[in-house]
């Protein structure tokens, strides 16, 4: 990250939950039942009833990485990069990007996928670290074990800071910038600090219009993609935006709704409803930062009227502090969190 308020929002997330998040203590608590291992899973897609995708954010310790979730049997597996990261650079494709990511840098924020029929999909992957970019790789989940191969990447321009990132049906997308070098607004004090990118094959990359907001953050697309939502996480709102697939110039803003919490990633339901997960914050001494988490909480959003239901808050534990993104099938939802070395699974919460 580049620049005062990103080194500062970075560091803030960090010392937050630097305390105890590493714990050992795997046990299911509070209702709560834990799987162990994934470091910093920031982000969650669905490949399929029982399996998803997680990111792994780099840390102090070490690389970021990508996962494979079983949720039935709650084991995961780490396919990207691993010892031999599979990668076939589609130079034709991204003529713009200068190569496989350095394993030794890679790290991977937020995801989304497209899929592309008989169990294969493109995955994209906002990263940091090594370079700021959307990775693009190719997952074949037809075989035993799935496999994910690195296809091509999309530079960011200098000084920006991306978190969140959505797929369209040619293969385009759209990432959030949650802040940057020409945006000097407050995300803590719910100041302007970023806006969207939008990409498609063949073209560059383009600021949309219309889309400044403070830290925006989570981002889901309608079916038809004419509807476009965003979290700010800086003024605690989901945004509802009407998106011309035929013109990237701009966005117009259709309507703003206010949330209990600061809304990190959003992610649809199988009931067409929208699930934000983020986080309660107060003016507190005793965590050792400036900000410190009160609770985090995710609540069930009716993409019409924006209006919340709150599915589950609870306080930090050992372990989890702080709710990302939350996903959710037929047996209940899971949650990523930004800095720990666990996902969180809650059984059986329905509308």
């Amino acid at each position: 990250m580049i620049g005062h308020q990103l080194r500062a929002f970075a560091t803030l997330l960090v010392v937050m939950l630097s305390t105890n998040v590493m714990a050992d203590d795997c046990q299911p608590t509070d209702g709560l039942t834990f799987l162990c291992g994934p470091v910093n899973g920031e982000d969650l897609v669905w490949i399929g009833q029982d399996q998803m995708i997680a990111s792994g954010m780099a840390n102090e310790e070490g690389t970021g990485r990508i996962y494979f979730i079983d949720t039935q049997s709650h084991s995961y597996t780490e396919i990207y990069p691993g010892e031999a990261p599979a990668n076939e650079f589609d130079e034709a494709a991204y003529p713009g990007c200068p190569g496989a990511p350095d394993p030794a840098t890679f790290s991977s924020h937020g995801l989304a996928l497209l899929p592309l029929g008989q169990d294969k999909y493109r995955l994209y992957a906002t990263g940091h670290i090594g370079r700021e970019a959307v990775e693009i790789l190719e997952l074949d989940n037809s075989g035993l074990r799935p496999s994910l191969t690195w296809i091509g990447c999309v530079e960011m321009p200098d000084g920006a800071s991306i978190n969140s990132v959505v797929a369209l049906s040619d293969g385009g997308f759209l990432t959030t910038r949650i802040s940057g070098m020409t945006e000097s607004g407050d995300i803590f004090a719910g100041e302007i600090s970023g806006f969207l990118y939008e990409w498609h094959p063949g073209g560059v990359i383009e600021r949309v219009f219309g889309t400044e907001m403070s830290g925006p953050n989570g981002i889901v697309v309608s079916e038809d993609e004419a509807t476009v939502y965003v979290a700010s996480w800086g003024r605690k709102e989901i945004a509802k935006f009407a998106r011309q697939p035929s013109s990237t110039a701009s966005l117009s803003l259709i309507e703003t709704a206010t949330l209990a919490f600061r809304p990190d990633n959003l992610r649809w339901t199988a009931e067409g409803s929208i699930l934000a997960a983020g986080h309660r914050m107060s003016q507190q001494t005793d965590c050792g930062a400036p900000l410190c988490f009160d609770a985090w909480e995710v609540a069930e959003i009716d993409p019409e009227s924006l209006e919340a239901n709150t599915l589950v808050t609870r306080a930090p534990s050992e372990g989890f502090a702080g709710a990302t993104v939350a996903i959710r099938n037929d047996a209940g939802i899971w949650l990523g969190t930004f800095h720990g070395n666990r996902l969180v699974f809650v059984p059986a919460i329905s509308n």
